[in-house]
Parts: structure tokens; C-alpha cells; sequence
């Protein structure tokens, strides 16, 4: 092997992958190298390429311990790499915030579980066992004879935190969409507040949330929750002014709820929301809540809200502000509410409660990238390769972190994430998850428009999702749509991580949907999600109608995916009427099928079951559609009905789910 071909090895570029059609596609070496460029690397420097070689190989088996050293269950093993020559050396490990002082006397009869010649020198990697600890991160001394190092010792469980193994159902829902009570214009979290006690009514044991990630307070139009501004922090548009203890006898606050402004806002009813007007606002009313809180807080509740801000420092510390103690408020406010929905979802009875949604990347110019500059490739965005949705490609125009970066400070921007979005809620779905693993990076090569796969520190990652799970009782989903290599289901699945399924793409061979006993179990089953139009839409071909409308597509093409939409439209009846004795067809309604269809799923063996409240509320119209930017007006589209309404109206079905799924 050469020494560039070793390093586009050792620093995760790919080398080939298998499109969507089976074809085996080979990177050409041009590709390659420009990824390593995008890491800073220059690629005709030789010097540079066999100094990073040696660090990233040679080097490794002349350190005692790697800078993390996994202590996976139920092994529990410390691996030390040595001079085969030391074996005869005493071992000692001191883990003092556990107050473990161990001493191996030593390592010959240990087994060996790798080797590494250097320089006519054989290494080996050993493997100590050591006593049961627990789930965490733990700083430890490593002292072999006169030798001593330092690792942080990760203790990862077998698998992510688990809920009991049985039939759960719950409701995804785009918090934005609901129809907002206090009528400001957009969902927030008293609406969800309300709406635990509907779930929790029908039996449910979860309500499936879009990332509630900060978006962009300057430009409030940019409102994609899959773009944010940091996926560390929440979206203050969440806030619900009416659970906030500083809206208790303002009279600034209740001066403005009567202006012009407040009332033109709460007398519309628009389809969309104008997030120009309803941020404008709502920050207008945020404003009146500080100033209160600065004039009357109670000691208790200034001592409450420095804590917070003493805990979430580093995050906090992200923001770009002329106010960063208004936004640090907010924040703190948006974070109390989010924890007292998760409150209400365990005292209700739900299993599990709320589940957030991890978005895979952030904004270019956003304060995640801002602040975290180092640990992000220069000039590649990520995306996704050519498949049957997108022939071209797609390029989402997020920054691609560096793999190599990401170890920096023991991983601790992951661990940071993840561990602020499994905080107040009882799980945590992750788009894109096989982004642990790989992902797509979207660059130009000599001008033109390319890309390939670059790995990323998979055991490291995935450690982390299991480690912070226990820490946080949060469960893992992994949106796994799209090509997904094997070894990273067979990861997930050993790891007790839930899948994620969208009915409309679980196929067999012959292009006819599975069997419903065949439809997977580990997973969150749906009939539709985000990205894809609504189910009444669907049946009715709206969302073709509106492609058109909006010239995403032509007359011609319009045309071609009706034909193919009537196709798919049979195959879905034959699904159906083979799971129930009432035959329904083309001519059938949409609402009629959309119930079958959902007992049928009802039936089906899948842990976790999600109805989509848009499909409830009778949507057409979708909440995003892939590919448009400014074409479309996306994340903007709300309910027609109340939460209630919607319950009300489906009160019979919702019974008739629980009683399939409970019996």
C-alpha cells in the first residue's frame, strides 16, 4: 500500500460503495484526495502524509492506552498495548473518582488480542479484566513498571437504554403545526402540554417530536428544523407565555396582548405561518417576560435560573447576542417547559413520553459551527448519493465534521449533543443515523461537482449513544431509510437501537409491500413521516397537484407519476384486503383506507407504532418537500383542527388500535 492510499485508509475516505441500483461504485483517486483536502491536508506533501501515517498507526502501539479506552459489558476489558518484553511487568489502574486501585502482577498469561511489528519490534495489545462500573466516563492512571499514562476510561453497556418488550403506539407530530390555543401564530409547548393528556387517555406511550433545535431569531423564515442554528439549544418560538411564572400580573405583558399587533395576529387563521410576524411578536412578548423577572424574580428563582445557567455554560456560551442574559432566559424558559411536558408524560402514565429528533447536521453560519470551526472540514457539505428520489444526488448544504477532529477532548462535542437532546424527554430519534458511520460529503473536484463516503469513529459513537442513553433513561431510534450498510443495522440492532420504518417504502422483491407479520419489530413503524406527503394527500394524488401548482413538475411528468401513483395505490388495497374481510378500492375513501391501512399495521409485530397527527387532521397539503428551498413554502404549514378536535374525531380508531396493540 502506498502512503497516500494508507492515509485515505486510516483518516475514513472511502474507497467504493454500492449504489441503490447494486452497481459497485470505485471513488477515483482525484475524489479522494480532494476529501483529504477538505480535512486541511495537503495531499502533494509527502512529509505531511507519512507523519500523519505514523500518527495514526505507528504511533498508537507505542502509547500504553489509546486517549478513550472502551470498557465494553459484559467483557469489561482495559486493553494495554506493550513492548511483548514488558510482559513480565506489573500492571497498576487507578479509576480515583470510583476509588478503584487495581494491581495486576503480571501480563503473561493475559490473553493477546493484536500485534504490531516496528522497527524488528513486536507490540501487543492485552486485555485486562476488570470489575463491574458503571455506565460512564472516568479518568484513569495506567502504570506499567516506571511507565505511567492516562485514559479516560468509557464503561459502555451492551445495549442503549431499554423500555419493557412489548407493543407500544404514539403520535408523531411537528410541534410548529399544532393549532397554537393561546392563537400566537405556531405550536408551543403548552399545546403539548395539552396534548399528553390526550395521548395519555388513548393509551399511547409517546409523542414523537421534530428537532426543537435553535433556528435563527434574525432570519425567522429560515425554518428548517433540519438546518439549525445549534442542535444544543432549543427554538424559543416554543415558549408558551401562558406557563411562564413572569407572565403572572405584568401589566407590560398584558398591555401588548391588547395591542393591534397581538390581536391582528390572534384573529387570523392563516394555513401557514408568516414566521416574519409570529417571531416579531412573540419576542416582543419574551421581552415584557424578562423585564419582569429582572424586577420581581424571587431569590429562589434568580438562584434557580444562575444554576442553569452554571450547568449549560458551555452550550450558553455558543450564543452571539447584544443580550446574551435575555437569551440565556430564554433558553432556561424553554428548557423548564419542555421538562414539565416529559413531567406530565410519566405522571400520566406514558412509558416512555417524549422523543426528540436529532437533525444530522447544522447551519454553515450558525453558532454550533461558529463555535466548533476545528472540528469541521473545510468546503464539503454533506448529503446524499444518487438514488430513485434523486438521481443527481442530493447536497443539504451542512458542514461535514472532520472524523479525525471529533476524538478532540475525549469526544466531547458528541457527548455534549447527544446529551442535550436525551435531556427532559424519554427518547431520542436520530436522522440520518448512519452518519456514526458514514456519510456522504458533497465538494467540488477541478470545478465540477463531486463526492464520496468518509467514516467516521463508529464504535466511539456508538458508545456514546449507549452510555448517555443509561445516564439519561432516553431509548435510540435510528432513521435508517435509504442505503444503510449491513453492518451498521446489525450495530443498531445488537445495540437495542429502534429502527425506522416508513410503510410506503417496506417492500418485497416484486415492488409489493410486505406481509404485515413480516414488517419489522425493532422498530418505529409509520405510515408516513415529514417528507413525504400526508397520507389523504397521498390517496387523493394532492401532493402531485401541488407539485404541479408550484412548477416543481410539468404537465407530462404529472402525468407519469399518476400512472405510477394508481400503481402503488392497488398494491397498497391488496395489502389491506388480504388483512381484512371488508374489500375496499380505487373509488374507496381516503379516510376508509387510511383507517385499514392503520389497523392492519396495528396487527403487525413492530415494538413501536407512530400515527402522524397530520394524517389524523386530514391533511393534503405536506409539511416539507424535498428538494425545494424557497419553491415551496416548507415547515410552515399548520392544522386545520385543534388537538382535541382531531382526538375526538378518531376516538373510535384510537380505541380500536390500543385494543390490537394491547391484546
Amino acid at each position: 500500500m502506498d502512503a497516500l492510499s494508507q492515509l485515505f485508509y486510516l483518516h475514513g475516505i472511502g474507497y467504493e460503495f454500492t449504489k441503490y441500483t447494486g452497481e459497485q461504485v470505485v471513488f477515483s483517486n482525484d475524489t479522494r484526495k480532494q476529501a483529504l483536502q477538505c480535512c486541511g491536508i495537503d495531499t502533494n506533501d509527502a512529509n505531511q502524509i507519512a507523519h500523519l501515517n505514523y500518527e495514526l498507526d505507528a504511533a498508537t502501539w507505542q502509547q500504553l492506552v489509546p486517549r478513550v479506552s472502551l470498557l465494553e459489558w459484559p467483557e469489561n476489558t482495559l486493553k494495554i498495548r506493550i513492548d511483548e518484553r514488558q510482559q513480565h511487568l506489573c500492571v497498576g489502574i487507578k479509576v480515583e473518582a470510583l476509588g478503584l486501585d487495581l494491581a495486576f502482577q503480571t501480563m503473561r498469561d493475559l490473553p493477546v488480542t493484536g500485534e504490531y511489528y516496528l522497527h524488528g519490534v513486536r507490540y501487543i495489545e492485552v486485555a485486562l479484566e476488570l470489575p463491574f462500573i458503571p455506565a460512564g466516563y472516568y479518568d484513569a492512571t495506567i502504570k506499567v513498571g516506571e511507565q505511567f499514562s492516562n485514559t479516560q476510561v468509557w464503561s459502555v453497556p451492551e445495549q442503549v437504554y431499554q423500555v419493557d418488550d412489548i407493543k407500544r403506539t404514539g403520535l408523531s407530530i411537528q410541534l410548529y403545526t399544532l393549532k397554537n390555543k393561546a392563537l400566537l401564530g405556531v405550536g408551543d409547548f403548552s399545546d403539548l402540554l395539552s396534548l399528553t393528556h390526550l395521548c395519555s387517555a388513548q393509551n399511547m406511550d409517546y409523542i414523537l417530536l421534530n428537532p426543537l433545535h435553535l433556528l435563527f431569531a434574525d432570519m425567522p423564515e429560515r425554518a428548517s428544523p433540519y438546518s439549525p442554528n445549534s442542535r444544543a439549544l432549543l427554538n424559543p418560538l416554543y415558549i408558551a407565555i401562558d406557563l411562564c411564572d413572569d407572565a403572572n400580573n405584568n401589566a407590560e405583558l398584558n398591555a401588548l396582548m391588547q395591542s393591534d399587533d397581538v390581536i391582528s395576529l390572534m384573529q387570523s387563521n392563516d394555513q401557514f405561518i408568516n414566521y416574519e410576524n409570529v417571531s416579531r411578536i412573540k419576542y416582543t412578548l419574551f421581552k415584557a417576560l424578562y423585564s419582569q423577572f429582572e424586577l420581581t424574580a424571587s431569590n429562589e428563582r434568580r438562584q434557580a435560573f444562575t444554576a442553569f445557567c452554571n450547568t449549560h455554560t458551555s452550550t450558553l456560551n455558543t450564543l452571539e447576542s447584544d443580550n446574551l442574559t435575555f437569551d440565556y432566559y430564554l433558553q432556561w424558559q424553554a428548557y423548564l417547559q419542555l421538562a414539565l411536558c416529559q413531567k406530565s408524560c410519566i405522571e400520566l402514565g406514558m412509558a416512555i413520553g417524549l422523543i426528540n429528533d436529532l437533525a444530522v447536521g447544522c447551519a454553515g453560519d450558525g453558532a454550533e459551527f461558529k463555535n466548533q470551526q476545528s472540528l469541521f472540514s473545510q468546503e464539503a457539505s454533506v448529503g446524499a448519493p444518487p438514488d430513485p428520489w434523486a438521481e443527481a444526488g442530493q447536497n443539504w448544504g451542512l458542514p461535514a465534521l472532520n472524523p479525525r477532529s471529533l476524538s478532540n477532548n475525549h469526544f466531547e462535542f458528541y457527548r455534549s449533543l447527544i446529551r442535550a437532546n436525551m435531556q427532559n424527554v424519554g427518547g431520542l430519534r436520530i436522522d440520518h443515523v448512519m452518519a456514526i458511520r458514514r456519510l456522504w460529503w458533497c465538494f467540488e473536484t477541478n470545478g465540477k461537482q463531486d463526492g464520496c463516503y468518509v467514516y467516521y469513529p463508529f464504535e466511539h459513537l456508538l458508545a456514546i449513544l449507549k452510555i448517555e442513553s443509561h445516564i439519561n433513561q432516553s431509548i435510540v431510534i435510528g432513521e435508517d431509510l435509504g442505503v444503510v450498510p449491513p453492518e451498521v443495522r446489525d450495530a443498531l440492532a445488537s445495540s437495542g437501537i429502534f429502527s425506522n420504518s416508513l410503510f410506503y417504502f417496506e417492500k418485497q422483491h416484486d415492488d409489493e409491500f410486505l406481509l404485515v407479520n413480516d414488517l419489522p419489530s425493532r422498530c418505529l413503524l409509520m405510515i408516513a413521516n415529514h417528507d413525504v406527503p400526508p397520507f389523504m394527500g397521498w390517496w387523493q394524488h394532492d401532493d402531485l397537484d401541488i407539485k404541479q401548482q408550484y412548477s416543481l413538475i410539468n404537465e407530462q411528468q404529472c402525468n407519469d407519476l399518476t400512472h405510477q401513483r394508481v400503481k402503488e395505490q392497488e398494491r397498497l388495497l391488496r395489502f389491506i384486503n388480504a388483512n381484512q374481510t371488508n374489500e375496499l378500492n380505487l373509488q374507496a375513501n381516503a379516510m376508509d383506507v387510511y383507517k385499514s391501512l392503520a389497523l392492519c399495521l396495528a396487527k403487525s409485530q413492530s415494538r413501536l407504532l407512530a400515527l402522524q397527527i397530520d394524517d389524523l387532521d386530514e391533511q393534503l397539503y405536506s409539511v416539507n418537500i424535498p428538494g425545494t428551498d424557497t419553491e415551496y413554502p416548507n415547515w410552515r404549514r399548520v392544522l386545520t383542527h385543534t388537538c382535541e378536535e382531531i382526538f375526538s374525531k378518531n376516538a373510535s380508531l384510537l380505541a380500536a388500535i390500543d385494543s390490537i396493540r394491547k391484546g
